[in-house]
């Protein structure tokens, strides 16, 4: 049952909103092409041109406007001032003009005698474009607003900056839905692990890419805690020593095909070492499955182990020596590394179970698919956990690799490729690729560590964009239920963790013919889909990728980041900074809005004086949503990280308010909320993410009582 209180909140919002939605407003434009009548120019030490006719964000003029001083400012006011029951959200565009980013600090006033309020600083970058939002509960709930300003902050004459579009959404005539969303602090669904902050790192990008400080800083400020290496398919013929060394070794497995080797160009181990020192990242790694469990063993030397360590690895089964622990060590010294890498998680091979059947085992070759595309040596999960062959043309498996490379350093865990739809041991082709994932679980058994599928949703795009943000709703528990159904029937009941450790929204980048990967669908999507996938119970989520290289054919882009435009941020990208925040665990959050088309919501525990809640905003219009916190209570404050797309279809986004941030997104600050009792209520804007952290007070310990000890 509700409290009083509450329930009068929750009335007073309905009551507000049925009155408003009987008397609908227009939205109130107070520049587009000219100033609006009723506004007028109060600005001072200012030259303002409110015909400028370039640059321009809409229509064919904006303002103009050049700082003469310090503290300078432009300043609109109106006779007749905005009131929050008409109009609840302030937009407009400001542009950076030439030279040096333009510092402005942007305020409102509620007459011409009050001070100023809803106080937001920031910095716009020249040629750009950057759109500001601003809520009634951005400015501090001020009773109505006369004044509009954005002024100077940086101390000197700046020069000319450019505002366009300024307009004040009307509200509720805008607003298609109120939805209340209850967070359940204490009713805990699943921890919420570092390892879902992960993404991929490929050794195509080459050291000079690895070693750009453009690269490194957008990746430190992104939330990844970890990074999957070296990357996709490639990592099938990686043969680790051979490019470290830049040529091919003998004896070991070469640095790509025979007959196109990537020694002298593609990154190295050592390459891979440095960028995680440079991020802060954690690696995951991705052992060539081609190679001997020798040279495996040997490859967890090199990155964990001790040039103290006198530990043999010995010879491999095609007679290559591979010595003792401390050579590998010894080796990532040379290159620079004298401490161990530490890297903790390892991956027997990439999507094995789409071997060619011209390089598959002739055991297997009859259950490869047509479409393969690995050149790896078995079609048959069976296979694959326990080796084929013999002597030194034997092909080694799961078991045999798990057990040298954790001779090595027992701390490490190695997952098994598996596949999302697991199907029976007795199928043949089809879309469990001849029922490769039940085959694995059966035959690796409690040795089964990690279980790692790469579920894309798409192969070809859907028809609509609202197909696309609808899927994580039934693609995840569809996945998630096949899944734990296998390991019930063919591992006895045992759950091994399940690790996502490729994602995104089509798995051939050919396919992406609209560039969907690279615009801000994907990124609600994406949101979403991590949401999802932590609730149905992953422990490690692997965007594919960081950064990848264009499609030449449909010019799509997996990566968070374009490597091929200065490492521009896709909207993809802001996803993980708020995502980094959500908490340590997920608890219960429910909603009236439908999860599917209109708004998704995750609620997480921070601490025990913060709770977090995670909403994303499918719709083309705003959604007030009034957020209950029964049990958690009462509220002191919070803060709001939010991303906001202009469409659907929009290649950029602002990360709250800001239009390309900068590098370590410093630029870009969170919204204080002001907030009290059990329940706040939020705009979502249209095709937004937006991270809510809502703070209860401290808890109170009491007072320590000392006892004297009297010794006799």
């Amino acid at each position: 049952m509700l409290s009083l209180a509450m329930g009068v909140i929750l009335w007073l919002v309905s009551a507000n909103l049925q009155q408003a939605s009987a008397k609908p407003t227009a939205d109130r434009v107070v520049y587009a092409d000219s100033l609006a009548s009723g506004w007028s120019n109060w600005s001072w030490n200012t030259t303002v041109n409110f015909n400028n006719t370039s640059p321009v964000f809409g229509g064919s003029k904006s303002i103009a406007a050049t700082l003469n001083q310090a503290w300078a400012g432009l300043s609109l006011r109106t006779d007749t001032p905005v009131l929050p029951s008409q109009h609840y959200t302030l937009t407009l565009r400001v542009h950076g003009g030439v030279g040096s980013p333009k510092q402005l600090r942007f305020y409102v006033q509620e007459n011409d005698a009050s001070g100023a309020v809803g106080q937001y600083d920031f910095t716009v970058a020249a040629g750009t474009w950057m759109a500001i939002t601003r809520t009634f509960a951005d400015l501090g709930d001020p009773a109505q607003v006369a004044r509009i300003t954005i002024m100077d902050r940086a101390g000197f004459a700046q020069g000319t900056f450019y505002v366009d579009e300024i307009r004040w959404l009307s509200a509720p005539s805008s607003v298609s839905l109120a939805v209340t969303v209850t967070i359940q602090a204490s009713n805990v669904l699943t921890p919420f692990l570092p390892d879902m902050l992960a993404s991929n790192l490929p050794a195509w990008l080459g050291p000079t890419r690895f070693g750009n400080a453009t690269f490194h800083a957008r990746t430190a400020a992104s939330g990844l805690t970890l990074l999957r290496l070296p990357g996709g398919s490639w990592s099938n013929s990686y043969g680790w020593l051979s490019c470290e060394m830049g040529s091919n070794q003998p004896g070991v497995e070469p640095c790509g095909p025979v007959s196109a080797s990537w020694a002298p160009w593609a990154s190295r181990p050592t390459d891979f070492i440095n960028f995680l020192k440079a991020t802060g990242m954690r690696g995951m790694w991705v052992v060539n499955p081609n190679s001997t469990s020798k040279e495996a063993a040997a490859l967890v030397a090199f990155m964990n182990g001790s040039v103290n360590d006198s530990r043999l690895i010995g010879t491999d089964i095609r007679g290559t020596n591979w010595y003792t622990v401390g050579r590998w060590a010894a080796l990532r010294v040379a290159g620079g590394n004298p401490d161990p890498v530490g890297i903790k998680l390892w991956e027997f091979g990439n999507e094995m179970y789409a071997s060619k059947s011209s390089t598959a085992s002739s055991s297997s070759a009859g259950l490869c698919v047509g479409w393969a595309w690995e050149d790896t040596w078995t079609c048959d999960g069976y296979e694959y956990v326990n080796g084929v062959g013999s002597g030194s043309s034997r092909r080694e498996g799961y078991l045999e690799f798990r057990q040298q490379m954790q001779l090595v350093d027992p701390t490490i865990t190695l997952a098994a490729v598996g596949m999302e739809y697991p199907g029976t041991p007795s199928d043949v082709g089809g879309p469990t690729y001849s029922g490769w994932g039940s085959r694995v679980i059966s035959a690796a058994g409690a040795h089964l560590e990690m279980y790692a599928i790469h579920p894309y949703p798409f192969f070809n795009l859907p028809s609509l964009m609202s197909q696309v943000l609808a899927s994580p709703q039934t693609h995840w528990p569809t996945i998630m239920s096949h899944v734990r159904s296998a390991f019930n029937i063919y591992g006895g009941g045992r759950q091994a963790p399940v690790a996502v450790t490729e994602f995104n929204l089509v798995s051939v980048s050919s396919q992406d013919t609209g560039q969907w990967m690279t615009r801000a669908v994907n990124a609600l999507f994406l949101a979403d889909s991590l949401g999802q996938a932590a609730q149905q119970g992953a422990v490690l989520f692997a965007q594919w990728d960081l950064a990848n290289g264009r499609d030449g054919s449909s010019g799509s882009e997996y990566g968070l980041m374009h490597e091929d435009n200065g490492f521009f941020r896709a909207p993809q990208y802001y996803v993980y900074p708020l995502w980094s925040r959500f908490g340590t665990r997920m608890v219960e959050a429910t909603s009236t809005a439908d999860p599917a088309s209109q708004v998704s919501v995750y609620a997480g525990w921070v601490n025990t004086s913060t709770v977090s809640l995670l909403a994303v905003n499918k719709m083309a219009t705003p959604v007030i949503a009034t957020i209950q916190t029964p049990g958690f209570g009462p509220l002191i404050g919070g803060m709001k990280w939010q991303i906001v797309a202009a469409s659907l279809g929009a290649q950029n986004v602002t990360y709250n308010g800001v239009l390309n941030p900068t590098d370590d997104l410093s630029n870009a600050p969170p919204t204080a909320l002001t907030v009290s009792g059990y329940s706040t209520t939020q705009v979502l804007p249209p095709y937004s993410v937006t991270l809510f952290h809502l703070q209860q007070p401290p808890p109170s310990y009491p007072p320590r009582v000392w006892t004297p000890i009297v010794r006799r």
